[in-house]
């Protein structure tokens, strides 16, 4: 319970100081410092199971700390969330018209590869520290996009449904699931650089969940992005 609370109060704080400070590149590293503490000492513990959980836990709390946030001051949102002003402009005009990246495997499998990669090569180098800030931001300015699409529909309960992709939430497991895997990992690495032996084996069901549901992004957004186009074109009006 106290965990909760910890959370709770520290995503909604976060969120305020990033916006009173208003210097954007603060306010992934204010929001990834809220829960990094909690999956650190889990992950140190081996307690892989919990480190997922409340990290999954964090990342709903923080979503809706920014689109209450965006939803109050608007123009401050779009100031201090870095991309949302230009992803929420790329997903209108996906929505209306049917181009862009969203709707191309070609367009967006390189793009989601490569952002995998960096947050990989981000959890092993530092403990997943600065991933989860990578982590933070993309998932701010995707926030912030749900809050801008249910201001600007016609049918916003509708928008408030769908804003947020099916795909975009299995991604978003995905990269928790091998945030746990991979910080393991590098602390595992740390020890042997120490010259000890690693006491704690690699989790491989983490990093396994991860990759599958990075898999599964990939594949629910290639069969439903087109269908969901169609479904927030009616919710935008």
């Amino acid at each position: 319970m106290m965990i909760v609370i910890f959370l709770v109060i520290g995503v909604i704080l976060s969120t305020i100081a990033s916006f009173v400070f208003g210097i954007p590149w603060l306010m992934p590293i204010f929001g990834a410092a809220v829960p990094y503490p909690i999956l650190f000492l889990h992950v140190r513990r081996q307690q892989y199971k919990s480190a997922f959980y409340w990290m999954l836990l964090w990342g709903v709390l923080q979503s809706i700390a920014i689109i209450v946030a965006t939803t109050i001051a608007p123009q401050t949102a779009a100031k201090n969330i870095l991309r949302g002003q230009s992803y929420t402009t790329e997903m209108l005009h996906w929505i209306r018209t049917g181009e862009g990246s969203e709707g191309s495997l070609s367009l967006f499998l390189p793009e989601h590869l490569l952002e995998y990669g960096i947050f990989c090569i981000l959890c092993i180098v530092t403990l997943s520290s600065v991933a989860l800030i990578f982590g933070t931001w993309m998932l701010n300015y995707m926030s912030f996009y749900v809050a801008e699409l249910v201001k600007v529909s016609a049918k916003p309960w509708l928008a408030a449904i769908l804003g947020w992709y099916p795909w975009s939430i299995l991604r978003i497991i995905g990269f928790i699931a091998t945030g746990v895997a991979l910080a393991a990992l590098g602390l595992n690495l740390v020890t042997r650089i120490r010259g000890e032996v690693p006491k704690s084996p690699f989790p491989k069901t983490y990093m396994l969940i991860g990759i599958g549901f990075v898999i599964a992004d990939i594949v629910v957004k290639a069969v439903l992005a087109p269908i969901w186009q169609k479904l927030l074109l009616s919710a935008l009006g």
